[in-house]
């Protein structure tokens, strides 16, 4: 059992993220009932896509990743579609941290303008990329228990007024709006890569997907968890949440911002590291170029007008992420030749993500 927790807890780890501040307000937009029923189907359709990439991997015997899968089942265009979907994604995500991360510190020092809470947070994430990996690597996980501390003392705090507020079950006026910010929450296909390694080699007790469903299951807990302490606090609710929490108790507001500030700031490290790594190794770019987009490229964004958190996550989420778990489940459809039952199934969550993605890109463009 022990082997079971330890990669429940790394999927888990690798999905609890920013994205849980962008859930209250899409609860209270779009309704309690609809959102959990998104978190329901796209945590299942996510945890699928997880087992086929760990069938896959085990499959390919550890020769190759997800880029590397992509050319060798769809050639050159797979690989340039999976790295420009990765890569641009995470850059976007960057955006979406240093616009929270701005948000925490106007929580923690009311009054700030907010050109100078983005350039601070930009100077201290900016600072961290030019830290070698050395010095920073043991501080992802550290990410993750200061988001997961924010959630806790939110709940806790609020008990006990939990629950899901004045949201309507369902509003479908705002029946899509949900879509990515959840896709964006309960992604964490990067976890699947240190599970298998984890288990690499050694026997199972236990059916291979059980521990990817239980980390997934574990993250979706803990975002109710975070949900129905904001929507029963009586805050108010905004896109961000954080800009909504300034009514909140003078201790309250500057101990979550504290938190939440070295929250983002640490969870930004292995973003930064995956875009180095994908722009040094499979584009041969030197450090400083890797290190100068990286750095520039969420301010420019920002101050090109790119300020609104739920629309670079909904983005993010409902495009880039989506073509990422697209291209996992038509490479484990290549490579596992599945039966026609497990055929239509991995054809019709490609539909959902083809859909999703088609549909934000038209709604960005329209706005």
């Amino acid at each position: 059992m022990r082997r079971f927790w330890k990669v429940a807890a790394i999927v888990a780890a690798a999905t609890v993220g920013d994205g849980v501040f962008a859930l209250p307000f899409v609860f209270y937009q779009a309704g309690w009932l609809l959102c959990l029923l998104y978190l329901a189907v796209l945590g299942a359709m996510v945890a699928v896509a997880h087992v086929v990439y760990f069938r896959t991997l085990e499959a390919s015997g550890e020769k190759e990743r997800l880029l590397g899968l992509a050319r060798q089942y769809f050639g050159p265009g797979g690989f340039w579609v999976g790295f420009t979907a990765i890569v641009l994604g995470l850059l976007l995500a960057l955006v979406a941290y240093l616009i929270l991360g701005s948000q925490f510190i106007q929580l923690g020092f009311p009054g700030i303008p907010p050109g100078i809470a983005v350039a601070a947070f930009w100077a201290f994430i900016a600072g961290i990329v030019l830290l070698g990996d050395a010095r920073v690597v043991e501080l992802e996980m550290v990410g993750i228990l200061f988001t997961a501390l924010v959630i806790v003392l939110i709940f806790v705090t609020t008990l006990p007024h939990l629950g899901f507020g004045g949201a309507p079950a369902v509003n479908m006026a705002s029946a899509f709006l949900p879509f990515g910010a959840v896709l964006f929450s309960v992604a964490g296909w990067t976890s699947v890569e240190p599970a298998y390694e984890s288990s690499r080699g050694k026997r199972w007790k236990f059916a291979s997907w059980l521990p990817l469903v239980a980390g997934t299951l574990l993250a979706v807990l803990l975002y109710l968890l975070f949900v129905s302490g904001i929507l029963g606090s009586g805050a108010q609710i905004t896109p961000d949440t954080i800009s909504g929490l300034g009514g909140w108790e003078p201790w309250k507001r500057g101990v979550i911002a504290a938190l939440g500030l070295f929250a983002v700031a640490t969870s930004s490290m292995p973003i930064s590291r995956e875009i180095r790594n994908a722009l040094e190794k499979d584009l041969r770019w030197n450090r400083v170029g890797s290190r100068a987009l990286i750095i520039f490229f969420p301010l420019a964004c920002v101050m090109a007008g790119l300020n609104d958190f739920l629309v670079v996550v909904t983005l993010v989420g409902g495009v880039f992420l989506s073509v990422q778990y697209l291209l996992i489940v038509a490479i484990g459809r290549r490579a596992l030749a599945p039966p026609p039952a497990q055929k239509f199934l991995l054809d019709a969550i490609a539909l959902v993500f083809i859909a999703a993605a088609a549909y934000q890109i038209i709604g960005f463009i329209v706005k």
